[in-house]
């Protein structure tokens, strides 16, 4: 990045939901907490076209999202929007922004791994404790997701070991997507807007999936998905 990023942010003022700081943790793009999320991705178009050349293709920006809970299911979609303008997203901030300083609460690095032609984000490595992978489509992982690590997906989640950690699912495809593992007993699950702390049998694979409004846990030889209308 260069060096007049102060001139260059004095210059756009404030803005009501999307902020930029310069942190000690680097560059940090945050969200403050919002109603609506076409405004907030309109928003970050609009200032990070403002910031013209202050931006190369590739550099690292860490992102904050206020009353990141609220808005778990959002979050594939900003960092979507975010990397459409030819920046990586390197670290996921919980915490909030008070005027010049930010508060953080914690931190989670992303995991980096090219997308496949499907669309289906593959990691063929552990997901250690401060990691997280985001994405709008399907995960599917050749390895363990240790506890205190964290899955934010759009579609689909498909653990080929033990899952530990949290794991979100469905954020755009909704109660259709399901989380797969090998051993699944992560400490929460979410799909769409469902949260469970259920779990299935250990080292038996099992499949999480919407049933009647509620996260079932179903052994893999013995699911029993909600038909379709």
């Amino acid at each position: 990045m260069k060096p007049q990023h102060g001139r260059i942010l004095s210059m756009l003022g404030v803005v009501s939901m999307v902020d930029f700081k310069m942190t000690k943790e680097g560059f940090v793009i945050v969200i403050k907490d919002y109603d609506s999320l076409e405004e907030v991705l309109e928003e970050l178009t609009t200032k990070i076209t403002q910031m013209g050349s202050f931006f190369a293709k590739g550099d690292k920006v860490a992102v904050m999202v206020e009353n990141h809970t609220a808005h778990a299911q959002d979050i594939p979609k900003i960092i979507s929007h975010v990397r459409k303008h030819g920046l990586e997203v390197s670290q996921i901030l919980v915490g909030t922004a008070e005027k010049e300083k930010i508060r953080i609460k914690g931190k989670m690095d992303m995991v980096k791994q090219p997308d496949t032609k499907s669309g289906t984000k593959l990691i063929k490595r552990n997901v250690r404790s401060g990691q997280i992978i985001v994405h709008s489509g399907d995960v599917m992982i050749f390895g363990n997701l240790h506890k205190g690590a964290e899955i934010m997906a759009g579609g689909s989640v498909v653990v080929f070991g033990s899952a530990m950690g949290t794991i979100r699912a469905g954020l755009n495809e909704g109660s259709s997507a399901v989380i797969a593992a090998l051993d699944l007993r992560p400490s929460m699950m979410q799909i769409a807007g469902i949260i469970t702390h259920a779990r299935g049998e250990e080292s038996v694979p099992s499949v999480a999936h919407v049933k009647e409004g509620k996260i079932v846990v179903d052994k893999f030889n013995e699911m029993a998905f909600e038909r379709s209308e």
